[in-house]
């Protein structure tokens, strides 16, 4: 049983509920979304390595970093991934796995335990992609969970007013913009405007912010 690694890497969380905080990033290759400001086509471009179970869990463990982010390209769409779940969570790792909403994520409610928690993204309108979304993902998400918006645009803003106003779950939300395309003043304004992101977080980049935004492995 192998798994296809386009890298490891240990740096600091840059965004989301971990955001500045050290993690380990394993990222799986392959993804069925291409969303139009895709800042990881590397992880679908076929170039990866073959790595066993036991040589992934020992390179995880190698710098003693309590925190794995598990990311793509869509991680779960790699076959066995809960095998890969299962030994963090028995290593008493904390388990963040980064998903692209249209997977459906019943299959890994078995591992929701108290150490794993997901960070959904909802594609919105300039994506491409927000027909590919599946619904009933986001109603399964749970308080600990992260509901994650990226916008680029007014009409984006629009959308995920009107989508949260449906959301029967009650997950952290973050917002964020296209790198570099859309105003931060403007989140801010609309967070500060509508009722419904009361409680959500404006999320940036940091990774971005410290190092080159086209850099990997950071």
């Amino acid at each position: 049983m192998t798994y296809n690694i386009v890298e490891i890497f240990h740096s600091i969380e840059g965004e989301g509920k971990r955001a500045g905080q050290s993690a380990t990033f394993i990222r799986l290759a392959g993804c069925n979304l291409r969303c139009s400001y895709c800042d990881t086509t590397y992880a679908m471009d076929g170039t990866f390595t073959e790595m066993t179970l036991d040589e992934i869990i020992t390179q995880v463990k190698s710098k003693n970093i309590p925190r794995v982010t598990i990311t793509g390209g869509e991680p779960l769409l790699t076959k066995n991934v809960n095998k890969l779940l299962q030994e963090l969570l028995k290593s008493d790792i904390d388990v963040n796995i980064e998903t692209n909403g249209s997977i459906d994520i019943a299959n890994f409610a078995e591992e929701h335990d108290k150490n794993l928690f997901f960070t959904m993204d909802y594609k919105l309108p300039s994506s491409g992609e927000t027909n590919k979304m599946h619904i009933p993902n986001f109603n399964k998400l749970a308080e600990k969970d992260v509901l994650k918006f990226v916008i680029s645009d007014e009409h984006d803003v629009e959308h995920m007013i009107n989508f949260l106003r449906t959301l029967k779950s009650n997950p952290q939300i973050y917002i964020g913009a296209v790198f570099g395309k859309y105003n931060l003043q403007n989140l801010v304004a609309a967070i500060l405007k509508y009722p419904e992101l009361k409680n959500a977080t404006l999320q940036l980049q940091l990774h971005k912010i410290i190092w080159d935004p086209n850099d990997r492995g950071v």
